[in-house]
């Protein structure tokens, strides 16, 4: 079997790239070809703005000093806030949204720290501490440039001490919010490489026939700024233009045969919480679902342009969570939970029926995030009842500062 590199330009193609609010759009055509599951990858290149005035306008990029960054458990998924995949054939499949906070809730569960470093998740700007996210948005200086900032520093030949030099003025010069000839030439923009959490991506099974399914739409709706951007100099003047998006995938000749592809999925839902008893009743639409899984923030902080929009905070004072819904033999299920400890346990366990097996507590826990959630042992059909989630909390401020609550309801589709 021989692989073939496929990319795709978006249909909607802008020559000044996109920002805030904006939908890139690819269609994946390839009659009498096989797309390998797991394959897909976006691709772009991003400028960050610390005064932005337009795509393609007279925009004040960010310098080394700016205190402006990303979520730094997933990088550049943040500018993403919304992910649709349509099949000709079958229609729409999977409408996540929220996705950048979907990226950081299965981030949170599933890497470890030893993970932020590897190359996949430095292509995807992931990094080990909020510092470290503010530079993977900055421009690029030319390898040149930086190889010429100590006199023989970088050039072939050099000794050890003179590379250590070199490293070690770097550092120091970005820490004291100082400039060299390299921090001023940042002239190329950041590069990123994402595997986005689509179905596509999360399947088990063959690959996806072309033949069968006919086109392949694939949408990326992109985020607010003052969601994606975070710092404690971000205000409403930031933003960012992502120029030259491109969509890549592995394929090969179609075989004529298309077996069954089970593909992990997410329906996302929100609400909020403004006093100490709130109730969430919904009608998912998910025919499969095994789990669902909840995060939470202060409605304040989420608005807040300087605070990571998309972190997952505890929700405060909770002394009860209970759901209610029915399973596929229409028993009426009520289960409460009041051990705070368990309540977390149940997310991951959520999570990990769901097929995210490298779901643990410990990696919650050290990515400093709140994740609570029920595994339903087995698949059951939303769409024909009203789920429930029930809050009790004892905390006398919910009416004057209220939580925003996320549901990430679990499922599996079958293509």
């Amino acid at each position: 079997m021989s692989l073939i590199y496929s990319e795709v330009q978006p249909e909607n193609n802008a020559p000044n790239g996109f920002s805030d609010n904006q939908t890139i759009s690819f269609v994946i055509k390839g009659d009498g070809m096989k797309m390998v599951k797991n394959s897909m990858r976006l691709d772009f290149d991003l400028e960050v703005a610390k005064t932005f005035v337009s795509a393609g306008g007279a925009n004040t990029l960010l310098l080394p000093a700016d205190k402006v960054g990303v979520n730094n458990r997933i990088g550049a998924h943040a500018f993403l806030s919304e992910c649709m995949i349509e099949t000709q054939s079958l229609g729409v499949l999977e409408t996540i949204s929220d996705y950048n906070r979907v990226a950081n809730v299965l981030s949170a569960a599933t890497m470890s720290e030893d993970q932020y470093y590897t190359q996949s998740a430095q292509a995807e700007g992931r990094q080990s501490c909020v510092e470290a996210a503010r530079y993977a948005v900055q421009q690029v200086a030319p390898n040149a440039m930086v190889q010429a900032r100590v006199p023989g520093g970088g050039l072939p030949g050099a000794t050890f001490a003179e590379r250590l030099t070199n490293i070690n003025l770097m550092v120091t010069n970005d820490l004291l919010g100082t400039t060299d000839a390299a921090a001023t030439a940042k002239v190329s923009p950041a590069q990123f490489s994402l595997k986005p959490y689509c179905c596509l991506n999360r399947a088990i099974g063959d690959d996806v026939s072309l033949s069968k399914t006919g086109f392949i739409r694939v949408e990326f709706t992109l985020s607010r700024a003052q969601v994606a951007l975070m710092g404690g100099e971000c205000d409403a003047n930031c933003g960012y233009t992502l120029k030259n998006p491109r969509l890549r995938y592995l394929a090969y000749p179609d075989n004529g045969k298309q077996g069954k592809v089970m593909m992990n999925t997410v329906v996302s839902l929100r609400s909020t919480a403004n006093s100490q008893f709130h109730n969430v009743q919904a009608r998912v639409p998910l025919q499969n679902a095994s789990g669902v899984v909840l995060s939470y923030i202060d409605q304040a902080r989420a608005r807040d342009t300087r605070e990571d929009s998309l972190a997952l905070e505890q929700y405060p004072s909770l002394d009860r969570l209970e759901f209610l819904f029915s399973d596929n033999n229409q028993k009426y299920i009520q289960y409460p939970v009041e051990d705070k400890e368990t309540m977390v346990r149940l997310g991951v366990q959520a999570m990990s029926d769901s097929g995210l097996h490298q779901a643990t507590l410990n990696r919650v826990e050290a990515n400093q995030g709140t994740i609570h959630g029920l595994s339903f042992q087995s698949f059951i059909d939303l769409t024909k009842q009203k789920f429930s989630v029930q809050l009790t909390s004892s905390s006398p401020n919910m009416a004057t500062s209220p939580v925003d609550l996320h549901l990430m309801f679990l499922g599996m589709l079958e293509l």
